[in-house]
């Protein structure tokens, strides 16, 4: 009996085992959903580097808040060497060490700051010296700042924050009956003259180290045999510009006299070196520059250039705000100038009785927003010099009637290309940007006018010898033989467009591009939308397709990867490399070809992904590039030159693995106006076709480029994450939007409502739950789609534009200019002026379609919002409201067109998602939807909590 009752025993236990098992196994293998408080641990990836031989790898991992490391590999054998918080880093020259900076913890920087402790006692960085094999670097402490030379040496230097002292001396008075020192004669070293600090160098790998006092500023020459630095004492006594052979271990002295010496600047070839300083007018009360020009080892000058040397114009001066630059030869040096500023007017007016007041005129150039954005730029505009050197002469390139100033040949060009914005100014305000373009003959400053009422200032060739200009109304790229003159047509001989085909703006289309010049400017590479010509900047010959047609055969965007970066120009016999992307496809891959010689190119690494090139070793074949997936973060992978055996060296994210993420997919429909169009489809990692899922509709204009772009969770500035709405259960489609010019509006809905059904008609999307986001541009189709349909469920909008007519006249606050350019020849694709198209403002104004709207809307938009006013969204807002539309306006005090401020983007992260939860998966609705957050509990409640229960954590 018992032993059957036993029996029975076991025969009823044995399911609920089991069943215990199997509801364990299953809770133990889910994957959990990503939330909005999980975004500071995600991590990315910054500052990849390889040494010079490729045997080293440095990067950085970095969280979105806290603390970083520096991750040193070795490529070969995968040893790692891992510094808290390094940043900044750098190889040696002989690859043996890395030097880096290591910044204080973010909890003491913030702490520090909390308890506003003064400057002197803030945390301060450090500097690592890490000796490549060693696994414990070497740490220096409260480090300003270091160097090393460009292109050699052993030996790196640093500054050191000054150590605060514990009590400030007093200063001795004088004895009774002592008389005080006298006064020393000459100019004294002014209040405002700081004196410089300690200037440490060391040389790598050993112990050896030389202290240089009171440096003000210092560089090193390419090669690191030398160090040149301005000196300031305390006293002025020792103020000059020196220099310390490191092979010697000596000091030179250049010039030694009270001044301010700024902008040294060096000159391996030739050993000049060119510097500004104020010491032949210091004792004055607004002392002027002047550039000195020294060659090391010679007591006197080569040249000096001073405010009254011949060629720099009467009322003008030398001033340190500019570039100061010598050319590829070291036979010219660039400097700038200023016209001297005018002494203010002495007014004795007290405050509170002067008028503030800003005219408007309408002969402006330009509006009083914009004037008063770039006031402060305009009276410290500078403009280009150069000095030549074998003559000693000054020649003024630039000038307020022609400002900007380009010198090809790395500064040694006989010609220079010019351009003259001044004419069209006033034109922005409603059209694009135009230019007469100028040709300057460096020698002597003479100019002659090239072209008139361009569009796009043109690039120079390497050697300077020509101009490339590309013509928007013919859609031509054309040379412009700088010395002559003569415009020769390139691109008319190519069969096909070398326009962007896909450009639907009023305005003209732009170019697709130039992917670089071959040595001695003997061909210039112009692109089509899928292959590369090249053409000879004479015109002599026909152009010839390096790529052989083959972009254009399997539908590849085919552009050049830049891996020596050193060069300008492309060695037309040598490996060529490329990055192609299919547009049909979206896959990526690396080309092998040449720009002369036979054979198509060669396909090295080609993959359903984003490829994308990073660095390459200098002395070996070592390089390192990034492949990205939704699903992959764009890890590092090490590879040589074919591109073979790619080998994953780095994992930003290992925590990936524990969430639901999603994967994406292609999707293909046909627009209402019969356009053939694709889109992106992101659907949760544990998809069911036999279900139906919550879908939201995120756009811009065309998204599907973004296929396999990964999006790692974190809070947004402005627009919805779709892989954390796919972890949380959400379909996201982002279609492409074609758009014809004065139907914005429509345009948007006859792309977006047959993607939409046609998914609907897939069977996984549940009609009744679908919502739509923007933000700017998506914004406002967003506004206008809601007037059109009730498809949608629920509907969010960020900075949306609600009315074309008021908006035109708006100003973008941000660079002051009026919005009017925006819809005559921009984005938003009227083509007309209000009194030209008024109906068509109309048609695609939603305001003015309000009433129609029945889907509930969510907007933000932002009371500093620089690109479209914030009534925008306030006249939107009153609308609904006056309407009893269910609508909300989220605004961010402070806040531009996109979110800045962190707390400010998880807040918009979480309501977004609250509010879409609420009406598409019928979640409770939060305490800021249902009652508001009235202003008098405003910093006290953000109203996010649910019905019945606390404030949300997290």
């Amino acid at each position: 009996m018992m032993a059957a009752s036993h029996a029975r025993g076991r025969g009823r236990v044995v399911p609920v085992l089991l069943v215990f098992l199997s509801l364990f196994s299953g809770a133990y293998g889910q994957k959990k959903v990503l939330t909005h408080d999980l975004y500071d641990s995600w991590k990315s990836i910054r500052s990849p580097m390889l040494s010079k031989d490729g045997k080293w790898l440095a990067y950085q991992v970095a969280p979105q808040v806290g603390d970083g490391v520096l991750i040193v590999r070795a490529t070969a054998s995968g040893a790692e060497v891992k510094i808290e918080r390094g940043t900044a880093a750098n190889f040696s020259h002989d690859s043996k060490y890395l030097l880096c900076t290591v910044v204080p913890p973010k909890e003491e920087v913030d702490k520090a700051r909390r308890e506003k402790k003064p400057a002197k006692d803030q945390p301060k960085n450090s500097l690592a010296v890490l000796e490549l094999g060693q696994s414990t670097p070497k740490v220096i402490e409260r480090v300003r700042s270091w160097r090393l030379a460009e292109k050699g040496g052993s030996w790196f230097a640093y500054q050191i924050e000054e150590v605060p002292p514990a009590t400030p001396a007093q200063p001795a008075k004088p004895a009774e009956g002592q008389e005080a020192a006298e006064k020393p004669q000459g100019p004294q070293k002014k209040k405002d003259h700081a004196p410089g600090t300690p200037l440490l160098l060391q040389q790598i790998g050993s112990a050896k180290e030389i202290r240089v006092p009171d440096v003000a500023s210092y560089t090193f020459s390419e090669d690191g045999s030398l160090v040149l630095f301005a000196a300031s004492t305390k006293d002025g006594k020792g103020d000059g510009v020196f220099y310390l052979d490191l092979g010697k271990e000596a000091t030179y002295p250049v010039v030694s006299e009270l001044g301010r010496y700024s902008q040294l600047t060096y000159h391996d070839k030739t050993r000049r070196l060119a510097f500004l300083s104020d010491k032949d007018d210091y004792a004055a009360e607004k002392p002027k520059q002047s550039l000195f020009v020294y060659r090391l080892g010679e007591v006197k000058e080569q040249a000096m250039v001073s405010a009254t040397t011949a060629g720099v114009p009467q009322g003008w001066e030398i001033v340190t705000r500019g570039a100061l630059r010598f050319s590829d030869s070291g036979a010219r040096v660039q400097f700038a100038t200023a016209p001297l500023a005018p002494e203010a007017p002495k007014d004795d007016t007290p405050e509170e009785e002067k008028v503030q007041v800003d005219v408007w005129n309408w002969r402006d150039p330009q509006l009083q927003p914009q004037q008063l954005l770039q006031a402060n730029a305009e009276r410290n505009r500078s403009y280009t010099a150069v000095l030549h050197l074998g003559s000693n002469r000054v020649v003024q390139l630039s000038s307020p009637d022609l400002r900007t100033v380009n010198v090809g040949g790395k500064g040694d060009a006989k010609f220079a290309v010019a351009a003259d914005d001044r004419p069209y100014l006033q034109h922005i305000s409603w059209d694009q940007g135009y230019y007469d373009i100028y040709i300057v003959n460096v020698e002597d400053g003479s100019r002659r006018k090239a072209l008139e009422q361009w569009a796009v200032v043109p690039s120079t060739s390497p050697s300077g010898r020509f101009a490339m200009v590309y013509d928007e109304v013919k859609r031509t790229w054309s040379s412009l033989e700088l010395a002559t003159g003569k415009i020769t047509d390139l691109s008319s001989a190519i069969p096909y467009a070398i326009h962007d085909e896909e450009d639907d703006h009023p305005a003209n289309p732009g170019s697709y591009g130039l992917s670089g010049w071959t040595d001695g400017d003997k061909r210039v590479l112009i692109n089509d939308r899928f292959d590369i010509w090249a053409c000879d900047p004479t015109g002599a010959a026909k152009p010839t397709c390096v790529t052989d047609g083959v972009g254009r055969a399997f539908r590849i965007s085919f552009r050049p990867v830049v891996m020596d970066r050193e060069r300008d120009t492309l060695d037309p016999a040598a490996p060529l490399f490329l990055l192609g992307m299919n547009e049909d496809t979206k896959a990526t891959g690396f080309f092998r070809d040449r720009v002369e010689g036979v054979g198509s190119p060669e396909r090295l690494l080609y993959e359903d992904a984003i490829l994308t090139f990073t660095t390459k070793a200098e002395q070996s074949d070592t390089i390192v590039y990034t492949r990205q997936t939704f699903t992959e973060y764009p890890d590092l992978w090490l590879a040589t030159t074919h591109f073979q055996g790619g080998k994953k060296v780095s994992e930003a994210n290992p925590q990936q693995s524990e969430y639901n993420w999603g994967a994406s997919e292609l999707v293909r429909w046909v627009s209402g106006e019969g356009v053939p169009l694709s889109g992106v489809l992101v659907k949760p990692e544990n998809f069911d076709p036999a279900k139906k899922y919550p879908m939201i509709v995120y756009f811009y204009e065309r998204l599907s480029d973004q296929l396999h772009r990964h999006r790692v969770p974190a809070p947004s500035a402005s627009t919805i994450n779709p892989t954390v709405y796919a972890s949380n259960g959400y379909l996201v489609f982002m279609p492409d939007i074609p758009y014809e010019i004065g139907f914005p509006g429509e345009s948007s809905e006859q792309a977006i409502i047959p993607g939409v059904l046609s998914l609907i008609d897939r069977g996984f999307v549940d009609r009744q739950r679908i919502g739509i986001q923007g933000q700017s541009w998506g914004g406002y189709q967003v506004a206008f789609l809601v007037t059109r349909t009730n498809l949608f469920r629920a509907a969010c909008a960020g900075a949306p534009v609600s009315n074309m007519f008021s908006a035109y006249g708006g100003i973008r606050w941000g660079s002051g200019l009026v919005r009017a350019m925006q819809y005559e020849k921009g984005q938003s694709r009227i083509g007309g002026t209000i009194w030209d198209k008024p109906l068509l403002y109309i048609e695609n104004s939603p305001v003015f379609w309000a009433d129609r709207v029945n889907t509930p809307l969510l907007m933000m938009h932002n009371d500093k919002d620089g690109a479209v006013p914030w009534y925008q969204g306030i006249e939107y807002f009153t609308a609904l409201r006056r309407l009893q539309k269910p609508v909300w306006l989220v605004v961010y005090n402070n806040e531009d067109h996109n979110l800045t401020r962190r707390p400010n983007q998880k807040d918009w992260a979480v309501r977004m998602q609250q509010f879409f939860d609420h009406y598409l998966k019928d979640a409770p609705a939060p305490k800021w939807m249902t009652e508001g957050v009235p202003a008098v509990e405003k910093g006290r409640t953000l109203g996010l909590e649910m019905p019945g229960a606390g404030k949300p954590g997290g």
